[in-house]
């Protein structure tokens, strides 16, 4: 009996431990105070164990449908996304490729700008260029002329020498400064082996040269040392029919032409240098020369003396006309015609030149024979372009 009783208290404090450990699970954490559902829990183990009690049998009682166990809350994780790293894209520099052909101006080695140059006076200028391309400049490159004065400059001169890029060259042109007072520019870019021309820097700018020629003032043209220059002819009339050699002998019927010194004048007085002119030995002969050209100024004026040489201490009957043209495009005009007889004076003339200002023009002296041409020794003392 006693042996059934103790086993009988077994199990029921079994129970009881079984069901206090399963309610102890499902308990919320951190609160000790018994809730109505625990109570009802212990009260129903409770009355378990007296059914059991009473049958002599343990058996499973259905929990009370009012009592719930609440599951325990599973606490979820809250990730925070973290910002994107920020992609660092590295640019390499970037550099501009050079062109095949450029030039950079590096200084001026002779005439600076605005140097004076003596009228019609030979120079020399000389620029130093720098490389500033990618393609090597060969002697098939060339210095051209490609604005301003000319100046008498060559259209091309090509390179002496093979040049890198990078490299320095010195380049050289000869010219002439104008024979007007002035300032006078030319200028000049460099042309490739293709013919294309280039310059200075990316608006491909041209160098240049620059002068100033001061203006002449006194004589600017002198006949009598131009006179073996001119082109000398004779005729009759109006028509042009013997070339003369300047410089003949005095008695050439065809016409004299030639400077002579220290003869007799109609005046009395013994030359100095004058411009012997005699015209063809015809009736109405006439002998003229044409000058080399020039360029007419603004203020020029031709001025002369003209007469007769006396060879034999008298020039008798002789009667001309001088006469001053002007070959202006190949026409010939003429400017002005003076009349004279042997009267024992030379006569002084003079031409106002103004209105041919900035044409070049080649001027004529000639004299034609009033009738018979014999005797008419015909001269020309100091005939000059002068500019006051």
């Amino acid at each position: 009996m006693k042996r059934k009783v103790y086993l009988f208290w077994c199990k029921i404090w079994l129970s009881v431990w079984l069901i206090a450990g399963l309610t102890a699970c499902n308990m919320p954490r951190g609160n000790t105070t018994p809730t109505v559902e625990n109570s009802a829990l212990h009260t129903a183990a409770a009355q378990t164990v007296m059914a059991q009690l009473g049958t002599g049998m343990p058996s499973a009682a259905p929990l009370p449908t009012h009592a719930t166990i609440a599951p325990f809350p599973t606490p979820m994780a809250t990730f925070t996304p973290l910002p994107p790293t920020p992609t660092v894209t590295i640019v390499p520099p970037t550099s501009t490729p050079l062109p095949c052909d450029r030039v950079r101006f590096i200084k001026d080695i002779t005439i600076p700008d605005n140097t004076e140059i003596e009228p019609g006076s030979t120079f020399v200028k000389t620029w130093r260029l720098q490389n500033a391309g990618a393609c090597t400049w060969s002697p098939q490159y060339a210095l051209v002329l490609t604005g301003g004065e000319p100046m008498g400059s060559a259209v091309a001169i090509p390179l002496t020498q093979y040049v890198a890029s990078g490299e320095m060259i010195d380049v050289s042109v000869t010219l002439t400064a104008p024979s007007v007072g002035g300032t006078y520019r030319a200028e000049y870019k460099l042309r490739n082996a293709s013919n294309i021309v280039f310059g200075i820097g990316e608006k491909n700018d041209p160098f240049f040269v620059q002068i100033k020629v001061p203006a002449v003032k006194g004589v600017v043209f002198d006949f009598l040392t131009q006179a073996t220059q001119a082109e000398w002819k004779s005729g009759s009339g109006n028509v042009f029919e013997t070339t003369i050699n300047f410089g003949g002998a005095d008695e050439d019927v065809n016409g004299v032409a030639k400077l002579k010194e220290g003869v007799p004048l109609e005046n009395g007085a013994t030359s100095s240098r004058i411009l012997l002119t005699v015209p063809k030995q015809v009736e109405n002969g006439f002998i003229a020369g044409t000058f080399p050209a020039y360029l007419v100024q603004n203020g020029d004026r031709f001025r002369a003396r003209i007469g007769f040489m006396a060879p034999s201490g008298s020039c008798g009957a002789s009667k001309v006309k001088f006469r001053l043209n002007a070959v202006i495009d190949g026409k010939l005009n003429t400017l002005q015609t003076w009349e004279k007889t042997c009267s024992g004076q030379l006569t002084t003339i003079e031409v106002n030149l103004s209105g041919l200002k900035g044409q070049t023009v080649q001027f004529m002296l000639a004299v034609l024979a009033d009738g018979d041409a014999s005797g008419d020794w015909a001269i020309w003392s100091s005939p000059r372009i002068e500019r006051p």
